[in-house]
């Protein structure tokens, strides 16, 4: 912990950062573990659920810091000695420990330029986004994504195959504004269903004004989600998604939610 009160605030306001991502995370994983219920073989004991962990910002007194209290950020401990600790995808592409080459995208930097010299960035809003129509987010879905497209041909409960899914169930669900990826965590089989307990993942906003970062460091945006789709192969579960259907209530939804168990508890 640092004992400069410019710096405890800084980081006070990055656990709260981290834990709207989380909360947004799981709303989502909530809403993909619900329309699991709808694939063929749903078994309500094995198939796999998605959760990300409960973290929670506490402000603690404390006469030693320069303004009498600091920010801890606190979460479940994920028990590691009996399920390996697995990243099943990152912000960057990489899938299963694997990432192709992806050479450098010049049209979509030209256009990210041109966005950030036509808009006033410090003058936008998030929620003025809300409503935008923008088809033009990601020009690789349809055309990478499908022509990759592969079974698995594990035995057994793949994790991987529902949390690639996922990724790309979080794209179309929010109307390619949002992708939670990094997706990195435990696989718990003693739970009925096994439950893929996780923490810490990316989210890739994509800003129509040309916004940067909205959900911090990792956020790299439109770039973050064309990297996710140049290197997705599409699995069972995609196909048994319904990912092409629009929702546009899904930003406030989350909220309403979020606000009735809020996780800052100064």
């Amino acid at each position: 912990e640092t004992k400069h009160e410019q710096r405890i605030q800084e980081r006070i306001d990055f656990h709260k950062g981290f834990a709207e991502s989380q909360d947004l995370a799981n709303y989502l994983a909530k809403e993909f573990n619900a329309l699991l219920r709808g694939i063929p073989q749903y078994d309500s004991a094995r198939t796999p659920q998605l959760r990300f962990i409960s973290c929670s910002v506490l402000e603690l007194v404390d006469p030693a810091s320069p303004n009498g209290f600091r920010g801890v950020l606190v979460e479940k401990m994920l028990d590691t000695e009996r399920f390996c600790w697995t990243k099943w995808n990152d912000n960057n592409g990489t899938v299963d420990g694997k990432r192709q080459h992806m050479p450098i995208d010049v049209d979509f930097h030209l256009k990210e330029l041109q966005r950030e010299r036509t808009y006033n960035l410090d003058a936008i809003g998030e929620d003025d986004e809300e409503e935008s129509d923008d088809d033009s987010i990601s020009d690789l879905e349809s055309d990478e994504s499908a022509d990759k497209e592969t079974h698995s041909s594990s035995t057994g409960i793949n994790p991987s195959d529902y949390l690639q899914a996922f990724t790309h169930f979080t794209y179309r669900f929010t109307n390619k504004k949002v992708m939670v990826c990094d997706l990195q965590g435990v696989f718990n089989t003693d739970l009925i269903p096994p439950t893929i307990e996780m923490t810490d993942p990316a989210i890739h906003y994509a800003s129509a004004k040309g916004r940067r970062m909205v959900y911090g460091r990792t956020d790299k945006g439109k770039f973050g989600m064309n990297a996710f789709f140049r290197t997705h192969k599409c699995t069972p579960i995609c196909k048994y998604m319904h990912l092409s259907a629009r929702n546009k209530k899904w930003n406030r939804d989350w909220r309403r939610e979020s606000a009735q168990s809020t996780n800052f508890h100064p």
